[in-house]
């Protein structure tokens, strides 16, 4: 097989500024990723950290803090509206089924809410006061507290989904950098740029104690970070590299340690308020815990009750350990709020997110998501012209694959897995082009002939011809094409037309486009030329409550094909978006799936819909993480637990394979990977095979044979390094062991040719039969070891004992090996076929990211 593996692709992440986790009362196990271009991501908590979803900033646009808030108690005035407790109950509980809801703030002083399933504002809001350096929500979910530049804590109401300004606290000569709220909601404790710690009356807007940390130099001490334990103890982080302990009731520092080399940027507690995690420039993240006599505190109890009376044991923070996750400055760290996922993800400059448990800490290793989005791949590729799209913000960038000398068929034999070939042609940048768009890229495709260019912001697709000059592409030209998209590609009543997902048809005569607000729609791009589209159809597969399935119905501007209402919540609408899609390699069939997991296999040229069941078994609920027809058009699905589902269109049924294997057979190195896969690559030469490929692995599975041991080896290169290591160990006790049977038995007849010469001399030697001689004596001595270390290689079966000794390693020699797996390729952006045996491997190493960054802190190293 042909690889051409490409490192040439340019993207350059954004850094991390913020992250947070959904709130505890709420349904949805929700971290949001912030980066520095106002990109959130939403990432799933539940069992592996899995990519969701990306709502795209403003371009140019700016984060630098996030918050959630999920309301779960009535206001004041709710009490007034509902009268009776059923009422007040039934508004209550439609409060705690609600989905959470997401605001993003930054330097141009815009609070924004977003909307989690179309992926676009739902409210803005000016700040009043400049840049946006800090926001949190209030205990109660009723209250955002915003920091702003010109100094003032200002307090928006944000009761039953509202975002209006409601007052402003008095004014301080430096900006705000960090906000918190106290528990029971009183007081309001704010760091700022002028050496401060304040608490703040929440009723009175007014400072009440005002605490003052100590200056290094001239400058002023920044407070970049403030947290309030659920005991009231205040804990502040500044560009000392200091973490402080206030005492809630004297207002002094209890306790203070040099946490860092360099500023703390930021500090976050777990749920019990026992432990706190600090990071920041200096890049490592330090654990504090609160001891109790020497032991770990107990939120149960303050004491130790003896028999005559309580022992009170005094309590000190300790400075429990730190580890290095990152290489650049640490902007952001959370832990999450739902105690049975118990982790702490922190991200940064370096652009990676790494989290961990909790708990371990610092003892675990982290694990690493890539620095690009592992799902909606930010590539895509134009088979047939060996192109490469690449979407960044608002941008394209296009490049031609290189070419390489072919093998010769001897030659090929003999060449080793990897060896590279000779290029004659190298990749071409053809492309870089920047749309005029007022949020970033939601996505983008190429056609398999590389003439068209479709891309979608917020507002809606684009659709672009290419053309080039000659055969050498030196020259390329780019249009937008008119008309398009058409009308009725979401119908009338729709507040949105942005594309979360597109795909050209294998012929190019078809444009599949799947819709913000959950409309697969079918579009005609047979007469691009002449800018005539049509909408051939809509499905509304994955639009399952009641009011959405009536709605759909009604709709008559363009074939419309409603979904079964399905018993689906109304509030699954809050969060719902299409993550995935594939169109089958004939054309015939299209399949999505959603945020809720739900999985729709649409006919494009009909009305035919198939409903794929449920994914994994009662409480482990999974999620597909990608979808891809094979060359049989069955639907191969991956899955947020690593499983392998194959999904039979024709028969509307899962494969006998995947029945057999896909929930209980997966092998255990496969199933225990950290990232999750993120694409499906099909070769044209292996109708039965298919390979999944996620940021640190491809792995080969072949759909006609069962998986394997549990426990195998599955990497091709380290299974490799065993067999050849235990091969060369039985070879070398077989050589050692001839070695002695050919002693032996040149011995023995050295022992045959002396009795001959001596005629029976021997023989008339008069003792017992079993008395050996001296010189039987001695000579046995010399080899007493050949005789004893030859007994057990007697009749040994040496090829039993290779594949003994492989099955004990995790190799079954007598089995074929199912789920070849190759760690070759890191960071892996995509991975497809562009003919046969032909695959496009795309990389973007870790080394090339870094040479982007800024330069990281320095610590000086003992005798460097």
């Amino acid at each position: 097989m042909q690889v051409h593996r490409c490192r040439f692709v340019d993207y350059v992440p954004q850094s991390i500024n913020a992250i947070e986790f959904a709130p505890s009362t709420s349904a949805y196990p929700y971290a949001a990723v912030g980066r520095a271009n106002g990109d959130i991501e939403i990432w799933r908590t539940k069992g592996n950290l899995v990519h969701e979803k990306t709502i795209p900033g403003m371009v140019n646009g700016s984060l630098e803090t996030l918050t959630w808030a999920h309301q779960t108690q009535l206001t004041q005035d709710d009490l007034e509206i509902f009268d009776t407790p059923k009422e007040r109950a039934d508004a209550t509980a439609r409060l705690a089924e609600s989905a959470p809801r997401l605001f993003s703030a930054g330097l141009n002083a815009i609070i924004v809410e977003w909307d989690l399933a179309k992926l676009v504002p739902k409210t803005a809001v000016d700040s009043y006061g400049g840049a946006v350096w800090c926001m949190a929500t209030n205990h109660a979910q009723t209250q955002l507290a915003v920091g702003t530049e010109d100094g003032h804590i200002r307090i928006f109401d944000i009761t039953n989904g509202s975002l209006v300004y409601k007052t402003c606290f008095n004014k301080v000569n430096s900006r705000i950098l960090s906000v918190a709220w106290s528990h029971d909601d009183k007081t309001i404790v704010t760091g700022s740029a002028d050496s401060c710690v304040r608490i703040w009356d929440a009723a009175t807007r007014t400072v009440s104690v005002r605490m003052t940390l100590p200056k290094e130099g001239r400058d002023s001490t920044l407070v970049w970070s403030v947290i309030v334990l659920k005991n009231g103890t205040i804990v502040s982080g500044d560009s000392r590299g200091r973490v402080s302990f206030w005492n809630p009731e004297l207002h002094v520092i209890e306790q203070e340690f040099r946490a860092l080399g360099a500023d703390v940027l930021c500090l976050t507690a777990d749920e019990t308020g026992h432990t706190v995690f600090a990071s920041g420039v200096d890049p490592k993240i330090t654990q504090f815990k609160l001891l109790a006599g020497g032991s770990i505190a107990d939120s149960a109890a303050n004491g130790v009750a003896g028999k005559k009376k309580l022992v009170i044991r005094p309590k000190k923070w300790q400075l429990a350990g730190f580890r290095r996750y990152h290489t650049h400055d640490v902007r952001a760290i959370a832990v999450s709020s739902h105690l049975e996922n118990d982790l702490i993800i922190s991200g940064g400059v370096d652009t990676q997110v790494a989290y961990c448990q909790a708990r371990p800490f610092p003892n675990e290793n982290p694990h690493r998501q890539p620095c690009f989005p592992p799902l909606n791949s930010v590539i895509s590729v134009a088979s047939e012209a060996s192109l490469i799209l690449q979407r960044q913000g608002n941008t394209l960038k296009l490049w031609a694959l290189g070419k390489a000398e072919p093998a010769s068929r001897l030659l090929a034999d003999q060449m080793e897995s990897g060896q590279a070939l000779q290029v004659y042609q190298r990749q071409k940048d053809l492309l870089r082009m920047e749309l005029k768009t007022k949020t970033n890229l939601l996505c983008s495709t190429i056609s398999p002939s590389g003439s068209l260019i479709a891309a979608s912001d917020a507002e809606g697709p684009k659709l672009y011809s290419v053309t080039y000059a000659d055969d050498s592409r030196s020259t390329v030209r780019v249009r937008r094409i008119g008309e398009f998209p058409p009308p009725g590609f979401v119908p009338d009543f729709s507040e949105s037309q942005g594309a979360v997902l597109m795909q050209f048809t294998p012929d190019e005569t078809r444009l599949v486009i799947a819709t913000v607000e959950g409309f697969v729609s079918v579009v005609d791009i047979t007469g691009w030329k002449s800018k005539q589209f049509a909408t051939i159809r809509r499905h509304c597969g994955h639009r399952t409550t009641e009011s959405e399935v009536e709605t759909d119905a009604g709709s008559s501007d363009v074939p419309t094909h409603p979904g079964l209402a399905r018993h689906q919540a109304a509030v699954a609408v809050e969060t719902r978006t299409i993550t995935s899609m594939a169109v089958s390699k004939d054309g015939e069939y299209v399949a999505t799936s959603d945020s809720t997991g739900s999985i729709i296999v649409s006919q494009i040229s009909g009305e035919q819909q198939v409903v794929v069941p449920q994914l994994g078994q009662g409480e482990k609920s999974e999620w597909p993480t990608a979808l891809a027809f094979d060359e049989q058009s069955r639907l191969v699905i991956p899955t947020s637990l690593n499983h392998l589902y194959v999904f039979d269109v024709a028969e509307n049924a899962f494969t006998e394979w995947s029945q057999r294997h896909s929930l209980a057979d997966i092998p255990h190195t496969y199933n225990m990977m950290a990232d999750c896969v993120g694409g499906v690559a099909t070769n044209p030469e292996e109708p039965d095979c298919v390979y999944a490929y996620s940021a640190s692995h491809i792995t080969r599975v072949d759909l006609t044979l069962p998986p394997g041991p549990k426990r195998a080896v599955l990497n091709v290169h380290k299974r490799k390094q065993i067999e050849h290591e235990i091969i060369a160990k039985v070879v070398e006790e077989k050589e050692e062991a001839d070695r002695r049977s050919e002693k032996q038995a040149k011995r023995k007849r050295k022992q045959s040719v002396g009795a001959q010469i001596n005629g029976h001399s021997v023989m008339d030697v008069d003792r017992e039969p079993d008395t050996p001689s001296i010189g039987d004596k001695a000579e046995a001595a010399v080899n007493d070891d050949d005789v004893d270390a030859d007994e057990p290689y007697k009749g040994k079966d040496w090829e039993s004992t290779v594949i003994a000794r492989l099955r004990e390693a995790g190799i079954n020699a007598e089995s074929p090996h199912n789920f070849r797996m190759t760690q070759r390729y890191q960071n892996l952006m995509h991975a497809s076929f562009i003919d046969k045996n032909t695959m496009v491997v795309i990389e973007r190493p870790w080394i090339d990211v870094a040479a982007t960054l800024p330069s990281a802190y320095h610590r000086h190293k003992y005798g460097a």
